[in-house]
């Protein structure tokens, strides 16, 4: 008895967390990026010296080779293979950096990820040689592509020792060019709603919203603008267009910055879905999601009874539980709360309790949930991850 208890206070308390979340002020910035907000790979090879016998060895050619030439660069010529015979110090690698999503000035120094690409067995110790660093997405008909954007060196360290042919260098990549975006384009920036809430009722919101904080008292119109137009239009499930004042375009960082902060005064109802992680069995769900009057057998552990009793009829146990767990199959079967295919639909969380009541396993719970949605008795999308 006290069990149980517990588990409706624990479920009355999720409720009123997610009640409050919603209830809080959602922003523009809170489910939309600007478009070309992005990050940016920047990628080269190197050299990593100083390894204790732990490099790529003479065997690897490749890396033999980018010795020579090193060598070779500095006015030390190896005359033969012979003279690099038993070197094991150095390691063939892959250096890899990211530009921050609002761009970054030269100079600026960035994190770099130096991953072994040979046969190294370790990168501890290790000292990356300085490497020059280029866009990922290399175009041979493209010049900006070809510029060499960032200078990579110094010590390695392991953040993880259970995987030493990866390690990091904080602050690696020095910058040698700028590295600026574009957010406004024709006198307009785009807002590009993330995937969890994009979708044609979202961009109608959000275009209202936006169009609601930013129009003038009555009469006065839109400082260089046509009184009659907004400035936000919803472009698509995901696009959301805003145009600028003329008189604020030359410096939109104020008026950006009160489009990312809007506050949205409606949110639409969340779509209906279930969500099954194949490899935890989680599941998940959002919105109304319903299940039809129903009976659920599950090998081994019994019936599940699924619906409530319609309007007017009695419910021959005198429970009336929108979801109710039978015995197993030796025993009497389970007083139905409403035939199969007659009286009303329930909630998904309460199937979902009843399962957890007859200790349903994971895996029992997920076969549930796809037989329904296959019957046509789940009403709600069904999706996995």
């Amino acid at each position: 008895m006290n069990v149980k208890r517990k588990s409706g206070l624990v479920v009355a308390g999720l409720v009123g967390l997610a009640a409050t979340a919603w209830a809080g002020e959602v922003r523009v910035q809170d489910i939309a990026r600007l478009q070309g907000q992005r990050t940016n790979k920047l990628m080269g090879y190197g050299l990593v010296v100083g390894l204790a016998g732990t490099g790529d060895g003479e065997k690897y050619a490749a890396t033999m080779r980018a010795l020579m030439r090193l060598h070779q660069r500095f006015h030390a010529p190896v005359v033969s293979d012979a003279d690099l015979k038993g070197n094991r110090s150095v390691a063939l690698v892959v250096v890899e950096a990211t530009i921050p999503e609002f761009g970054a000035r030269s100079g600026q120094r960035v994190d770099v990820v130096v991953s072994v690409l040979g046969a190294a067995k370790g990168l501890r110790g290790g000292q990356l040689l300085s490497t020059p660093l280029q866009y990922a997405l290399f175009d041979e008909n493209d010049p900006a592509t070809q510029l060499i954007y960032a200078l990579a060196q110094g010590p390695l360290e392991l953040p993880d020792e259970r995987t030493p042919t990866r390690a990091i260098i904080r602050g690696g990549a020095t910058l040698e060019e700028d590295c600026i975006y574009s957010f406004v384009a024709d006198g307009a920036i785009t807002l590009v709603l993330d995937d969890a809430h994009a979708g044609w009722a979202w961009a109608h919101m959000l275009a209202r919203a936006i169009n609601h904080e930013l129009a003038a008292p009555a009469g006065i119109g839109r400082a260089g603008d046509p009184a009659d137009e907004e400035p936000a239009v919803a472009l698509g499930p995901k696009e959301v267009r805003v145009r600028i004042p003329e008189f604020e375009r030359d410096k939109p960082a104020g008026f950006v910055s009160r489009v990312l902060q809007t506050p949205l005064f409606m949110l639409p109802p969340q779509p209906a879905r279930v969500v099954i992680n194949r490899t935890t069995r989680n599941i998940s769900f959002t919105g109304a999601v319903t299940v039809s009057p129903t009976v659920l057998q599950l090998p081994g552990l019994g019936s599940i009874v699924v619906g409530r009793p319609a309007a007017g009829s009695e419910d021959p146990s005198g429970d009336r539980a929108a979801a109710r767990a039978g015995g197993p199959p030796s025993g009497p079967p389970a007083a139905p709360a409403a035939a199969p295919g007659r009286g009303e639909a329930v909630g998904f969380g309460e199937l979902l309790e009843a399962l957890a009541a007859i200790r349903a396993s994971p895996a029992q719970m997920v076969d549930a949930v796809e037989h329904l949605h296959k019957t046509g008795s789940l009403h709600a999308q069904l999706l996995y991850e």
